[in-house]
């Protein structure tokens, strides 16, 4: 069993910490109906930069020419050593020896003396937490959803090598019908990662099936690499690598969510159904989503939307100092290789008489009831050729969202405001207060308007 110890330095938010961790380790202002004021030039945020993980070879696609940062490079898998990512946290290396091998079924406690486990699934890739069972994860466990690689190296259509559609077998997800509670520390995070090239298929709840159990909680923890990137395909629920259909209370405290894909919407994190959940001083970076529609025409509507984090039919949810940076939503049309084609946002009215429900680099809101958004960083998001570079807010009643002491800096998008809202139906749809700030926010390369869309908007 691996014993090793290694030392990492963490900076987030301009303080710097150390931790060792035992096997691996493991964040004057305008008025909302104003414009942005520009700065004088956006910082090189790029598009985040994706690792070849899981993308079936594509390279990333343009979104209006900003170079692309990448992730520091993959570090070699297999020495027990960390090293530093800057703001974006250490880099992790998964230890090629020792651990424990996991295969249908996760309960019980995970011990960091049993790390890392390494999961490769049933038959179908899947992992389950069963119905009436509890999976506790201690402080400084990692859980590497390997899956099964050869498998996956070798999914290549012989006559389209570079479609989207290639590396989907052999990768391993992981579905909740009992109950999760993942409990780490500042010293000793739990990280839910891959060794597999291809990354791993995501964290799904299942409605009412997930019920009964306790409530979930994830707290200090490192989730990356999950490529739910299978478009139209046989796979199930492609949005939020971390899909928590849950009809109850989620919290989320003290993570970050790095280097995630998803096809559908909400690159990280999906709190769908969800009632007063609370995510809360975490940091969500480098997250995309990325839609394509393979059965996609001119003039057909997207419906992707939050390029790192949704609340779908959710209420009283808390987003709380939190940083979003270099998020981004990718939506084109028609494609299923290589080769993506930007489209514009489909305005409305249209002949085809649909919305064009695309939107939010950072996040996106879908029939929202007071849920507050609060104190949070938002920086470098992107949205390509789409509206709302940070925040797109949808189908809205009566105060359905307040914003309150953000700060919104050096976002982009290629229309809309920083914030969009759009179908409103109550009085005040969206509430902005005037402590948020907003600076260097473009659209379509010029000085985006703070807030735009159909919603009334108060300060207060």
């Amino acid at each position: 069993m691996l014993a090793r110890v290694s030392m990492v330095f963490f900076r987030s938010r301009s303080v710097v910490l150390s931790f060792a961790l035992v096997a691996l380790v493991v964040a004057c202002s305008s008025s909302p109906d104003e414009p942005g004021v520009d700065d004088g030039g956006l910082p090189d945020a790029g598009d985040g930069g994706l690792p070849d993980a899981g993308d079936g070879g594509r390279p990333p696609p343009d979104d209006g020419g900003d170079p692309g940062p990448g992730d520091g490079g993959d570090p070699d898998p297999g020495d027990g050593g960390v090293s530093d990512a800057g703001d974006g946290g250490p880099i992790i290396v998964v230890p090629g020896d020792g651990g424990t091998v996991v295969t249908g079924t996760l309960a019980g406690t995970l011990t960091v003396a049993g790390s890392p486990y390494r999961v490769i699934g049933d038959a179908n890739g899947i992992v389950v937490i069963p119905k009436r069972q509890v999976l506790t994860v201690q402080p400084g466990v990692v859980i590497d959803f390997v899956g099964r690689p050869d498998v996956t190296e070798a999914d290549v259509e012989a006559q389209a090598p570079n479609s989207v559609m290639n590396h989907q077998k052999g990768r391993v997800e992981m579905r909740v019908y009992g109950a999760i509670q993942v409990r780490g520390t500042a010293e000793a995070p739990v990280v839910f990662t891959s060794t597999n090239p291809y990354g791993w298929w995501g964290l799904n709840f299942y409605g009412a099936d997930s019920v009964g159990d306790g409530d979930p909680v994830f707290e200090h923890m490192i989730f990356e690499k999950v490529r739910k990137n299978e478009y139209n395909g046989t796979r199930e629920w492609t949005r939020g690598a971390l899909w928590a259909y849950y009809p109850g209370p989620v919290t989320i405290r003290h993570a970050l969510f790095r280097d995630n894909v998803s096809a559908a919407k909400c690159g990280a994190l999906d709190l769908m159904f969800t009632v007063a959940s609370h995510v809360e001083d975490s940091t969500f970076e480098n997250n995309r989503t990325s839609e394509i529609d393979r059965f996609a025409q001119t003039g057909t509507s997207s419906m992707a939307g939050g390029g790192a984090m949704c609340v779908t039919h959710g209420r009283d949810s808390v987003v709380s100092r939190n940083v979003f940076r270099n998020n981004g939503l990718e939506a084109f049309g028609g494609a299923v290789t290589d080769h993506l084609t930007p489209r514009a946002i489909l305005a409305w009215p249209n002949p085809q008489n649909t919305y064009d429900l695309g939107g939010g680099g950072a996040l996106h809101y879908f029939q929202p009831s007071n849920d507050l958004i609060e104190n949070n960083v938002f920086e470098g998001n992107f949205v390509t050729q789409g509206p709302a570079s940070v925040i797109y807010v949808e189908d809205v009643g009566t105060r359905g969202v307040t914003l309150r002491g953000n700060r919104f800096t050096s976002n982009r998008a290629g229309s809309g405001g920083v914030v969009v809202c759009n179908r409103g139906s109550g009085g005040v749809e969206l509430v902005v207060a005037t402590d948020n700030v907003f600076t260097g926010n473009t659209a379509n390369g010029k000085a985006a308007a703070n807030v735009s869309g159909d919603c009334t908007t108060a300060a207060q």
